[in-house]
């Protein structure tokens, strides 16, 4: 056998989620409050995203978090990608993300208020000096913007 076990990757965790683009190329992203046990979140900009949990198809997890968070119904048109992480103690996770957009006539209302401090679209030279800031949860939110700029043909983040 050419490949067996030892060339598995073990993978604990799963999350999925959305990038939105308006039209003038601007991501939607929230702000977390933070959780009990993880205040290192607080301020930080991410896309509607979250767990998929047991048993849930990643699409249908990326499309809760979206409305959970959002408080958005979106529709998601194409697949980004899966994006392999590691959170700081080691432990992989594979995130997800779908290029989406929104059904018409909704309006920004985060339902998760406890962990979602607000929700706005972001353009790209303000995602730059958020992203060199260090105001940016993680360095796979600037591969997802990038890869939906690129799909939309919109123009790249500035350097």
């Amino acid at each position: 056998m050419e490949h067996d076990e030892r060339t598995h990757v073990p993978v604990e965790l799963r999350a999925a989620g959305v990038v939105l683009l308006n039209e003038r190329g601007d991501i939607l992203l929230v702000q977390e409050k933070g959780i009990p046990g993880h205040p290192e979140k607080a301020g930080l900009w991410h896309i509607p995203s979250g767990a998929v949990e047991d048993g849930e198809n990643p699409q249908d997890a990326a499309v809760r978090e979206a409305c959970e968070e959002t408080g958005l119904r979106v529709r998601p048109v194409k697949f980004l990608g899966a994006y392999l992480g590691r959170f700081p103690d080691g432990v992989l996770i594979l995130r997800h993300v779908w290029l989406a957009e929104p059904e018409p006539g909704q309006t920004l209302a985060p339902a998760f208020t406890d962990e979602i401090a607000e929700a706005s679209f972001v353009s790209r030279e303000d995602f730059a000096q958020l992203y060199a800031a260090g105001q940016i949860r993680m360095y796979q939110t600037k591969l997802f913007y990038a890869d939906a700029l690129r799909e939309k043909g919109f123009p790249a983040l500035p350097v």
